[in-house]
């Protein structure tokens, strides 16, 4: 998950396409074949950068996960202004990845949109303070500065309301993702991401101590994999959505399995562009193991989706107020259900 992800993201907004364009735009994304026997051009649009945040679509791409299931795969970059919801709207994409809180809102101003998987079963995100001057649980920001981003401010304000605290009796202080202000001791405690900016400080020689906000209920799905709703009705799609669900979470597996080679990969291939830090996408990639790969996903295999799984997102998209009489409905598990109808082994 990035920076922006979960705390920060421009606003959804339906593009304005004709249907005419949205018939020759779907040939780009939605799974068309070139012919009758060749494979079927697909493509993925990432809500962020080629790091090891999505180390498992490129791990599927470069063992021809994709391939083996009859796709030519694009796994196409997101970043700091990326927009996916429109583009898998608009049929530039046949699936997108972004939070699940976020997607939710876009179905909420009428985007046609359905998640069919989860990447992160734990959302990354956390209260991270420094290891000298720890704040090790929630109720610990009482009467604590707290550095977070303007638009998480809903997202704490509901946590700290569900877990009994007045929002009243911690004092915020807005910032941006740069933690520079806690190092200089302008806040006690700041809002990061388990896999980003603790990782950062460490590599500069900084200790900190971290809790995650799903200990406190806050239980958004991010990196969830999602489509339109006539891209499901299409036994066609539904057969590609079936592939690429299927080789995206055997890329997972071989990620975790070694996280180091995983990284290596991101830095030397598909993020070579972006200077990315090899110790400290090894250390990124490390922390994902937790937050991917759970109990659940034990059960059920890697990006699965439970009954119990939803429910948590809802009650959280209720907490931070995302619109919608039936969020549940959001969750469409058919994809997954076919993909591990043998069992959670893939071969």
């Amino acid at each position: 998950m990035s920076p922006r992800s979960l705390l920060s993201r421009p606003a959804f907004r339906i593009p304005v396409v004709t249907v005419a364009a949205l018939g020759l735009l779907s040939a780009c994304g939605s799974g068309s074949s070139d012919s009758a026997s060749g494979p079927t051009v697909a493509s993925m649009q990432l809500g962020w950068i080629a790091n090891v945040e999505n180390a498992g679509p490129y791990v599927a791409l470069d063992k021809g996960y994709y391939e083996a299931e009859g796709i030519d795969m694009t796994v196409t970059p997101g970043g700091p202004s990326a927009t996916v919801e429109p583009l898998v709207v608009s049929g530039k994409a046949l699936v997108g990845l972004n939070s699940a809180d976020i997607v939710a809102r876009a179905v909420a101003e009428g985007a046609p949109l359905k998640i069919i998987a989860a990447t992160l079963q734990n959302n990354p995100t956390t209260i991270m303070s420094l290891a000298d001057k720890p704040v090790n649980t929630l109720q610990d920001l009482a009467g604590k500065r707290l550095c977070v981003q303007t638009s998480g401010q809903s997202v704490i304000n509901a946590v700290l309301t569900g877990n009994g605290m007045d929002p009243a009796d911690v004092e915020m202080i807005p910032a941006d993702f740069d933690p520079a202000p806690l190092v200089g001791g302008d806040c006690d405690a700041f809002v990061s991401l388990l896999n980003n900016q603790p990782l950062t400080l460490k590599a500069q020689g900084v200790e900190t101590k971290t809790f995650l906000l799903s200990e406190y209920g806050y239980n958004a799905w991010g990196n969830v994999l999602f489509t339109t709703e006539e891209a499901l009705a299409d036994d066609d799609s539904r057969k590609t959505l079936e592939g690429i669900v299927k080789a995206t979470a055997k890329g997972w597996n071989d990620a975790l399995s070694d996280t180091d080679a995983a990284a290596e990969l991101m830095v030397t291939g598909p993020g070579k562009d972006q200077n990315l830090d090899l110790e400290q996408q090894k250390l990124a990639m490390a922390e994902f193991t937790d937050l991917i790969k759970t109990p659940e996903t034990e059960t059920n295999g890697l990006l699965s989706m439970s009954a119990e799984g939803i429910a948590g997102n809802v009650e959280t998209m209720q907490q931070i107020d995302v619109p919608g009489d039936d969020l549940a409905s959001l969750f469409d598990t058919s994809i997954l259900e076919a993909v591990y109808a043998d069992g959670p082994e893939l071969s």
